[in-house]
């Protein structure tokens, strides 16, 4: 199984409150993020009435078949999509946008950040980092798992290695327009509680909030996915024309 991702999760948030992403490039690069004003914190509501839906003739989702359910998910392998991230922390909070493109394996992120748009390539087992000028892109191995990192998200996938006691809530239901597996569930070293929506159609994480006690430190929200093939060109190794 690979690292918990909420160990990235963690990483991530820091550094955010730090005003700087992971993986920065060259000395003078690194971005500074201010705080920026939000909406007020949502605040936790039991799950939605679910709808009728064929799914529900197959299997019911609950806390006791919610890991069934998602070990039968498999990830779109070619879409593109926008993810909107925030981060909250005492006095201060961030918002990153990220532009996804994924095709067979390989993602390519557009990450708008003060400093400039941040572009990252994972292909091969490696990754390539830079932003105006693709000749100068930082190269070195990608782990497992750094995809997600990368995009600032939850791995869903590890609510599978949870004990039962950890799931609190699950449920099938509408969200942003699709058919979406909710589960609720505290894991971590610090046990913040998570409540994860996963489109069944395509296996996306199409939303995420985690709650430290009653106080939200993040959360994560997908534009509808595009699961038309991204552009082959955006994959090439950059400074290789």
């Amino acid at each position: 199984m690979k690292r918990g991702a909420f160990f990235y999760v963690l990483i991530v948030l820091a550094l955010a409150a730090l005003g700087a992403l992971a993986w920065t490039l060259a000395p003078g690069r690194t971005p500074d993020t201010p705080p920026v004003v939000l909406s007020a914190a949502p605040v936790r509501s039991p799950v939605p009435a679910r709808e009728e839906t064929a799914v529900d003739t197959i299997i019911d989702v609950t806390p006791e078949t919610v890991k069934t359910v998602i070990g039968t998910l498999r990830r779109a392998e070619r879409y593109s999509r926008t993810l909107t991230v925030q981060s909250f922390w005492n006095g201060g909070s961030a918002v990153t946008e990220i532009d996804v493109r994924v095709w067979d394996g390989s993602t390519r992120l557009s990450i708008r950040e003060p400093a400039g748009q941040k572009q990252v390539l994972l292909r091969d087992g490696e990754a390539w980092i830079w932003y105006d000028d693709p000749r100068s892109a930082w190269h070195g191995s990608a782990r497992e798992g750094d995809t997600d990192a990368y995009q600032m998200l939850l791995t869903y996938e590890d609510v599978l290695s949870l004990d039962s006691d950890n799931i609190l809530e699950a449920g099938f239901i509408p969200y942003q327009g699709e058919n979406c597996i909710f589960v609720r569930y505290t894991g971590g070293l610090l046990g913040y509680e998570n409540l994860c929506y996963i489109s069944d159609a395509t296996g996306l994480l199409m939303g995420t909030e985690t709650f430290d006690g009653d106080v939200l430190v993040y959360a994560m929200h997908s534009s509808p996915p595009d699961l038309t093939a991204p552009d082959p060109e955006d994959f090439k190794i950059p400074g290789t024309g």
